[in-house]
């Protein structure tokens, strides 16, 4: 079976469960004769099962009426219908038809912006049965050109369900039998256009003419602001108007369909007029999704139309699940190869490294291709509409000051021996990093002499197929980005570099292939200059300490190639991770203390994060099985000695080496693997490659050591260069408070990364990444004060289509598949858990169903829920409801145990989590299908946005719409990576109650055909009144400490100082944001004040380890002592983050004096 035919099983399982039977479905069950009235069974066993009606092959329920069977596609009768104001809640939805006003504010691409809420004397036509909970009617709103003798053929299918009574061992019992009805209709030009807006029935015609009574009906009005009189906006509905209650009166799998006829045309969904004066951003995007355009807009069910042709559709549809697949995009370049067949653009690391005629006519391949479709897409403008040519022409202009940089970048390689040197290096250490990271892990056990012995032989660097060459957008932003990378002196170093690419698309690689060019021209340049080159940043510390064990590898790589290599000097290339107390040790004595309860109980918290040597995969850290000491599993022969690897060094600094003897960085070799993970070790030894978040930067006011990540000495004199280049991962995620507190701080840090020893100062090289991102220009001044970005790649004329990322083809040419989204939205069921319950029932027994060849990428259901209050709900539906709702699938299916697929391995994947379990939990995750501990289903929050890279998995479920779009598309860009062999489907659970989540359901495919569109603009505001209270004065202290002697004391006031570290600020806010000068000054005014009138002789007021009336500061959120509130001490942070504030709750003495007292009295 393919991996399309295993997610085809995957949802039809979902839409059988939920909805009900499709039309055409194959038989399921036994049949049974109908016809003679009651059916009559001699035994319970004899009536176990599925069974169907013989003469028309419908289904027959057995175990409970249709209402509670199904709750997708339901119409209750009219007259049934409860309102949405029951309980308090209001169910978003349409309550009338859009009025002029509202048309204006909707989106072409059906984004939901803010409206005014409808006159309810502007129509006459009221929509609020399509959302109740118990909705009566669906109805879609579309866009008609029509003449006179035209006309638009609509067809509605559903079914009903009449009473069958059952005599089962002489007992009476009641049964369903679906009855199955299409329903048709004409609406012609004339009827749709009496009148200026006007409310109709349709004559329809049955299938069948029963109890049931369905009825078509049409709204006609004009298009606001179009005044040809043959465009009209008309929507049609479908409501249930039957008398009754209840399951017999109910309609089961609605849904219909609107086509037009004779000549009529259905036409994009009103939009605003072209948005060229909105801004270059708005004209690019509707550019870019030009051919994305909304058709219809549902009420109570989905819209979704036909394939547009030209600028019309052939139907619309009113669907209640509905589907849209959002096409793979390949980084993949093809060329035509000698024997007419395409074959992918490869540039080969090793031939690179080699200094190779090969690499370099590789990489003229890329570029000259390149070239030549940036002609072609210049040669296809003039056939634009004029709308679009001038965001057309610009974006050729950024595809060609992008080519100019990469040819820049190809000549210094060949007129500059150094950077071509430089080059040749780094290519030769990705290779080999390529190689080494991905080495399977070697476990570890205990000889009969109790020595540790790694399984199997040291493995030698041999690649493996499909690693060792660059993508070519990996190779041409290097070659990009070399220039700025190589030479601090270049024009373009205050160039801020942002990778914008898909999730899964290589970003890390290309940045730390950049990296790896920096650090090897730093040491070509002087090999004595040898401090922190590269400051590596995320925001998530999953993310951070994934990275950091991809990283280094590629460290350990370049240390080796140094040693053998004399012009790189003597100093180590090496890494370091700077992370939060909570994370790693800040200092010795901390993990000292750590190692000390790992080698107790191995099931402590391990604070060193290296569980594998990046070089060879030797296991590190806690063997598996050791218990807590005294017992006979903790012994040296189980392993109780200790953590693998982990090595106490003059007398309380540890090491780590390599348990292999024979690896590079083993036993045999005393230097050990380059990895620091101690705050006070990385202040030391300044590795030349510090991976931290964003968050630690706030301990430069706490940390007056950490100035050795800056190259400064103890006296503040700078003794090696700064970082050269600072790399922002998920550049997105910067952004609101987190992001405002992060671009007041960069100012500081920036001028501590700049060199100011020559005549000109040089300032860090800043390479920036995201998948995700709008208004990037603003974020990048926000953030760092710079006005140049250059998005790579830049876009081409249609989204999907930039050349270095482009919609993923077949051979053939045909579009290949890609990650299907579900939508699932029941008002009916009574709540989005009852849902829940639902799809993962139908989840796990659907993977059943496939072959077990072809299981893998669907059998473990990732669950994303917005908040840990969902995710403990779901923990409880798993334990108790989805196992019920699972034993009531056996019943009613007729199966045995064994054939039900209950959930017993569960993960959950949330910060909740301690630091060291987050990666033997993807490890969990990684375990295929077959495998002992592969994983049913994992619930995870936002920790999973970035960072989790497991291609096996296939299958996900969204509980809630997330918060931004932008989460969105990380959270589901985690499945279906192997689109090729696993393509990926996303059921989205949307609650009904919920307005923002009805509104993306009933517009479900005009939101994700235009996904990366409808990502919001980032904001953060570093210089507003609240992050000046909260920041300014942790962002001055912070440069004064680390730029002056490190004995430098807050007494007195250093007036010189403080000018300069916020000068540095206030000249950041002159250039982002000047109307909020006046602000800073008061702040900066208020702050000086308060530091000399204090006379505060102590920097730190803390309780433990400072001095609570003399201090300066103190961290932010801590419990106040008693005595301490002095005005001057100032609430400091020490993350990035907002902290709340702790309480203390202490029992006096003297209410414990009187407690003792009332209970001698009781006595």
């Amino acid at each position: 079976m393919s991996g399309i035919e295993a997610r085809g099983v995957m949802e039809a399982a979902v839409r059988r469960e939920l909805f009900g039977p499709p039309p055409g479905e194959t038989r399921r069950g036994k049949p049974i004769d109908t016809t003679t009235g009651a059916v009559h069974f001699d035994s319970w066993p004899a009536s176990h099962g599925l069974w169907y009606d013989e003469t028309t092959g419908q289904e027959i329920l057995t175990e409970t009426e249709p209402l509670r069977r199904y709750g997708i596609g339901v119409l209750y009768p009219q007259g049934s219908a409860a309102r949405s104001q029951a309980a308090g809640e209001t169910i978003a939805g349409t309550p009338g038809l859009p009025t002029d006003d509202e048309i204006r504010d909707i989106d072409p691409s059906g984004t939901v912006t803010p409206t005014r809420q409808p006159d309810p004397d502007t129509d006459d036509f009221d929509l609020s049965d399509a959302n109740s909970f118990q909705p009566s009617a669906m109805a879609v709103s579309f866009r008609v050109r029509m003449a006179p003798g035209q006309s638009l053929q609509i067809r509605a299918s559903f079914g009903y369900y009449d009473r069958l009574p059952v005599h089962i061992a002489g007992a009476p019992r009641e049964w369903w039998l679906r009855r199955p009805v299409t329903m048709t209709a004409t609406a012609s030009a004339e009827s749709l256009f009496r009148g200026a807006k006007q409310l109709f029935p349709l004559d329809a015609e049955l299938s069948r003419h029963e109890r049931v009574q369905p009825q078509l009906q049409a709204y006609t009005r004009p298009v606001p602001g179009d005044p040809d009189p043959a465009c009209r906006l008309v929507t049609i509905v479908l409501v249930n108007t039957t008398s009754g209650s209840g399951s017999a009166a109910a309609l089961l799998q609605a849904g219909f369909e609107v086509r037009p006829a004779d000549g009529a045309r259905i036409e994009a969904y009103p939009e605003p007029d072209t948005p060229g004066g909105s801004g270059n951003e708005e004209a690019s995007i509707a550019l870019l999704y030009r051919h994305k355009r909304t058709y219809a807009v549902g009420h109570g069910c989905a819209a979704d139309w036909d394939e547009p042709g030209g600028d019309t559709v052939g139907a619309v549809r009113a669907e209640a699940l509905p589907a849209y697949e959002v096409p793979s995009l390949t980084p993949d370049v093809y060329c035509i190869n000698g024997n007419g067949q395409r074959e992918p653009v490869r540039v080969s690391m090793k031939s690179l490294a080699d200094g190779s005629a090969d690499g370099h006519r590789q990489i003229e391949t890329v570029l000259g291709l390149y070239a030549r479709w940036i002609e072609d897409r210049r040669n296809e403008i003039t056939g634009l509409p004029d709308r679009y040519r001038d965001a057309a022409a610009r974006h050729m202009e950024l595809c060609e000051g992008a080519l100019e940089r990469m040819r820049t970048g190809q000549a210094l390689l060949e007129s500059n021996t150094a950077a071509a040197r430089a080059f040749r290096l780094a290519n030769e250490a990705m290779y080999y990093q390529q190689i080494r990271s991905r080495l399977p892990l070697r476990t570890v056990s205990l000889n009969r002499q109790g020595i540790f012995e790694v399984a199997g032989p040291t493995p030698a660097a041999v690649p493996e197929p499909g690693i060792g060459s660059w993508r070519p957008f990996q190779i041409a932003f290097l070659l990009a980005s070399l220039p700025d990378v190589f030479d601090p002196s270049t024009a373009d170093r205050e160039l801020v570099d942002l990778i914008f690419f898909p999730t899964g698309g290589g970003k890390t690689e290309a940045y730390l292939g950049a990296a790896a060019i920096s650090m090897f021209a730093r040491r070509l340049r002087n090999p004595a200059d040898a401090g922190t080159d590269v400051l590596m940043r995320y925001t998530l510390r999953l993310l951070t300490a994934q990275q950091f064990l991809r990283a280094a590898s590629l460290l350990c790589v370049m240390d080796d190639i140094r040693s053998r290599a004399a012009d790189l000097g003597t100093e180590r290339f090496s890494i370091g991770i700077w992370l939060g107390s909570a994370t790693t040790p800040n200092r010795w004595a901390a993990a000292k203390t750590a190692l000390g309860k790992l080698r107790q109980d191995s099931s402590q918290e391990n604070p060193f994060l290296l569980l594998r040597c990046p070089w060879c995969g030797a296991q590190m850290g806690p063997p598996e099985g050791a218990t807590k000491a005294g017992t006979a599993s903790n012994s040296r022969r189980a392993g109780g000695q200790g953590p693998i690897g982990y090595m106490t060094v003059a007398g309380s600094k540890i090491r780590f080496i390599c348990p292999d003897g024979n690896c590079r960085f083993g036993m045999r070799n005393r230097e050990g693997l380059p990895v620091h993970v101690v705050d006070e070790d990385i202040y030391d030894t300044r590795p030349t490659l510090v991976i931290g978040t964003v968050d630690k930067f706030a301990m430069l006011a706490w940390e007056p050591n950490a100035r050795g990540l800056f190259g400064l000495g103890s006296d503040g004199a700078r003794q090696v260069s700064p970082p050269g280049l600072i790399i922002q991962d998920e550049l997105h995620l910067i952004s609101g408070p987190l992001g405002s507190m992060v671009g007041l701080y960069e100012a500081i840090i920036e001028d501590l990364c700049t060199d100011h020893r020559g005549r000109e100062p040089i300032r860090p090289k800043i390479i920036a990444s995201t998948a995700t991102i709008r208004r990037y220009e603003q974020q990048i001044r926000d953030l760092y004060g710079r006005t140049r970005v250059a998005l790579f790649p830049p876009h081409g004329l249609e989204e999907g289509k930039s050349f270095f990322a482009e919609t993923a083809t077949l051979p053939d040419g045909t579009q290949a598949k890609g990650r299907r989204y579900l939508g699932v939205m029941s008002p009916s069921l009574g709540s989005i858990q009852t849902v829940q319950v639902r799809v993962a029932a139908a989840t796990l027994q659907g993977a059943t169903k496939i072959p077990e060849a072809d299981r893998d990428g669907y059998w473990t259901n990732l669950n994303f829920l917005n908040s840990l209050r969902e995710l403990g709900n779901t923990v409880s539906l798993l334990q108790s409801d989805i196992p019920d709702y699972l034993t009531g699938i056996r019943k009613r299916d007729g199966l045995i145990a064994a054939d039900i697929r209950w959930p017993r391995n569960t993960l959950e994947l949330t910060s909740r989590r301690r630091s060291d379990e987050i990666p033997k939990a993807i490890e969990e995750l990684q375990q295929e299908y077959g495998q002992d501990c592969c994983v049913d289903v994992c619930l995870a929050s936002n920790i999973i946005e970035v960072g989790v890279d497991i291609d096996r998995l296939g299958l996900m479920t969204i509980i809630g719409q997330p918060k931004t779009t932008a989460q969105y598309i990380q959270v589901s860009g985690r499945v279906g990576r192997r689109w090729w062999e696993r393509p990926g489907l996303v059921i989205t659970i949307y609650g009904a109650a919920k307005p923002r989540d009805r509104s993306h359901y009933e517009r479900f495919r005009s939101y994700h055909q235009r996904l990366y569109a409808q990502v919001e603009p980032t904001s953060l505001t570093p210089f507003a009144l609240p992050v000046l209270l909260r920041g300014l004065h942790g962002a001055t202290v912070a440069h004064i400490r680390q730029s002056a002697e490190t004995r430098l004391g807050p007494d007195p006031f250093p007036d010189a100082r403080f000018g300069v570290a916020t000068g540095l600020i206030r000249d950041r806010a002159a250039h982002a944001d000047p109307a909020e000068l006046p602000t800073l000054d008061a702040v900066i005014d208020r702050r000086a004040r308060e530091w000399r009138h204090g006379e505060r002789t102590e920097w730190s007021a803390n309780v433990n380890g400072g001095d609570p009336m003399q201090g300066l500061m103190r961290w932010a959120g801590s419990a106040q002592e008693p005595g301490a509130l002095v005005p001057t001490i100032w609430d400091t942070p020490t993350s990035m983050r907002n902290v709340d504030a702790e309480c203390q709750l202490r029992i006096t003495a003297a209410y414990a004096a009187d407690a003792a007292s009332t209970t001698e009295e009781s006595e």
